[in-house]
């Protein structure tokens, strides 16, 4: 048997800081590594001890192994644990730990290799009779040459790919050729290996896992099913355990295949088995053999603290359960918080978090490494957070969570709460009918998930009863708000809409409004510098609010605003409010956030059609096209292959004029 004393997680965010809980409470020391972007991350601040990693680039810092081994051999780290994504599935890495005489938490480096591609990991499936999706691997015109045999759509799969990176659907031919070049960049990029194969696209199929443990002793057991369909960009948003609307006999052959699978290679530690179903047809679909972001719901429906089994395991010890011990427990759901902003097609949204209140309770965890004033930086991917939630039957979880994503609070910042909310009201949803397409098919259909300011007359007040900000009264769009008070009307920019909203003032605290005889009252109840209560006509409201800049961040039952005095616009203001699609003249393409331009399709002189691909802008772990918004010509290109650009950075200039 080994001892683990110290270790080190080569990771980042809420993973680091879950993985060093379990450790506390083991009393095993903790080593965290840093980021410059990520100094005031809470797992810096929860390690016993924190080294700054050097460089600024991914590849400098929490992808450079060789100076995580060096910090890790400085430190005297017994062990390293990965967590998920980053190093977490590279084989060098974990035979890098190994050879340094640490433990690596998880399992050999022979084992990562083999399930780490994609196309080697279908062909053990194939050979023990694991059923796969149809597929084809072969070089670009070999490729499309099958894509053509199989039929369209297909899918487009990096061999090294994970966690939803890598993946590309192509509907035709005409398709083909640049998604299948975006996912080799993709993949070469994040994974080191621009190697892709096809599959058939499978039409609107449940994506199912299986939690394994598995110790050096020979034995290979399951914490059951989770359900994760609920996807955007093929990456997770909502998972649960266990999976609803399942049979056992199908659980029971999902089961069986993943041990079969793990038992073949001689698995160690934790891993995931991951399907997709379709009815009772499954197919196998990939092995992440790491923890994943989602284990906390098999943790809260069995009781089985994961990473503690991880640690337990990497000591040499055997699983201290058997098969028939795990029972399960109730229902757990979990949804991922991202930085994004689901209105403008998930585009991210990084910036400085101006407010942060999570929400809390019994059966209710919150996972994050957000501080009260973080910042969700564009280096890194876009989720902020989960909340996990775990009740008695599937609708009291579902219930609970819908309750605490209306008390999450996050100002600042874009965020899908707003989009999860609506999603998990969904009929399909609560009676547990969802599949890998529902998403987008809920956005294309029936539900716009464009989240209205149902309370705008209630935010409109709040911004008149709120404290001003503490700033020079010269420079303060606050110094006159005894004049605004008095003013019959109150010209408004709510969410950059201007509004006029219509009020009577009694006193500081009395403010009321008519519509049609009847007469609505507002009385600020309490007010501190975050925090107001309003009772409006007998029901008290409680709303949470940051004051910056002359905007006013508002959030109330899980929708949140911006407000500003329309008579206080700034040019920037001015030029977003003012902004038309409609090319007339000429028009300035901006970055719609913080990235690196990964790819330009355009040439000046050029033409392009309404929807044509201008540029790919890579950020927060994702790429995404900048298209033109109507026909027009290319003007000027500002910006080159390579270049780093600020959100609102001027990129490309279009004009209605025929270029010469």
């Amino acid at each position: 048997m080994k001892q683990i004393n110290k270790l080190l997680v080569a990771n980042r965010g809420e993973i680091a800081v879950r993985i060093f809980r379990t450790l506390n409470r083991m009393g095993i020391a903790t080593v965290a590594i840093y980021s410059e972007a990520d100094r005031h991350s809470l797992h810096v601040q929860q390690a016993d001890e924190r080294y700054l990693l050097q460089g600024s680039s991914l590849s400098e810092t929490y992808l450079n192994i060789d100076q995580i081994i060096a910090i890790a051999r400085e430190c005297e780290a017994d062990a390293i644990h990965p967590g998920y994504g980053f190093l977490s599935e590279n084989p060098l890495f974990a035979r890098a730990v190994a050879e340094a005489g640490m433990i690596f938490v998880g399992p050999t480096a022979e084992a990562i290799s083999l399930m780490g591609n994609k196309k080697e990991a279908r062909a053990l499936a194939v050979s023990l009779g694991v059923p796969v999706v149809e597929g084809a691997v072969g070089n670009t015109a070999e490729l499309t040459d099958k894509a053509g045999e199989m039929g369209y759509p297909v899918m487009i799969k990096a061999a090294s790919g994970g966690g939803g990176k890598g993946m590309r659907i192509a509907w035709s031919e005409k398709d083909f050729r640049e998604l299948l070049e975006s996912t080799q960049r993709e993949a070469k990029n994040y994974f080191g290996n621009d190697e892709v194969y096809i599959e058939k696209y499978l039409a609107d199929p449940r994506h199912i896992e299986i939690q394994l443990l598995a110790d050096h002793h020979g034995h290979i057991l399951t914490l059951y099913e989770r359900e994760c369909s609920m996807q955007r960009r093929h990456q997770k948003i909502i998972e649960e355990a266990p999976a609803p609307n399942i049979s056992g006999s199908l659980r029971n052959k999902l089961s069986e295949a993943a041990i079969k699978l793990a038992g073949q290679i001689g698995y160690r530690n934790a891993g995931t088995i991951e399907f997709l179903v379709k009815g009772d047809q499954f197919y196998f679909l990939e092995m992440n053999t790491r923890i994943q972001v989602e284990h906390p719901v098999s943790e809260m429906i069995t009781g089985i603290d994961i990473v503690r089994e991880q640690m337990m395991i990497a000591m040499g010890k055997p699983l201290s359960f058997t098969q028939n011990d795990i029972k399960i427990n109730g229902h757990a759901i979990e949804a991922r918080i991202y930085a994004e902003d689901p209105a403008k097609g998930f585009l991210p949204s990084p910036g400085k978090v101006h407010f942060h209140k999570p929400p809390s309770g019994k059966g209710l965890r919150v996972e994050t490494a957000l501080g009260d004033h973080g910042e969700i930086s564009a280096m890194y991917d876009p989720m902020v957070s989960k909340v996990v939630v775990h009740g008695a039957t599937r609708e009291t979880a579902r219930k609970k969570l819908v309750k605490s994503l209306r008390h999450y609070v996050l100002l600042g910042i874009e965020t899908n709460i707003p989009f999860l909310i609506d999603l998990a009201g969904t009929s399909e949803f609560a009676e547990g009918n969802s599949n890998t397409n529902l998403v987008e098919h809920l956005q294309q259909n029936k539900k716009s998930f464009q989240h209205d300011i149902l309370q705008k007359e209630l935010f409109a007040m709040a911004f008149l009863f709120a404290k001003p900000e503490k700033t020079r009264a010269e420079n303060s769009t606050w110094q006159n708000i005894g004049y605004w008070r008095l003013l019959p009307d109150a010209h408004l920019l709510i969410n950059r809409e201007p509004i006029t909203h219509h009020y009577f003032y009694h006193n500081p605290h009395h403010l009321s409004t008519e519509n049609n005889h009847m007469r609505k009252d507002y009385r600020l109840v309490e007010r501190s510098d975050d925090t107001l209560r309003i009772d409006v006509s007998g029901n008290v409201h409680t709303l949470y609010y940051h004051a910056r800049n002359g905007e006013v961040y508002f959030h109330h039952e899980g929708v949140t605003a911006v407000i500003s005095h329309a008579r206080h616009l700034g040019r920037e203001t001015l030029r977003a409010i003012n902004e038309n699609p409609v090319l007339e003249g000429e028009s300035i393409v901006r970055a719609p956030m913080h990235g690196t331009v990964v790819k330009i399709n355009v040439k000046e002189g050029e033409s392009v059609a309404k929807g044509d691909t201008l540029l790919v802008l890579e950020s927060m772990k994702m790429e995404n096209k900048i298209s033109a918004t109507a026909q027009a010509f290319i003007k000027q290109i500002d910006v080159n292959q390579g270049d780093i650009v600020e959100n609102d950075a001027p990129m490309i200039i279009l004009t209605d004029k025929i270029m010469h």
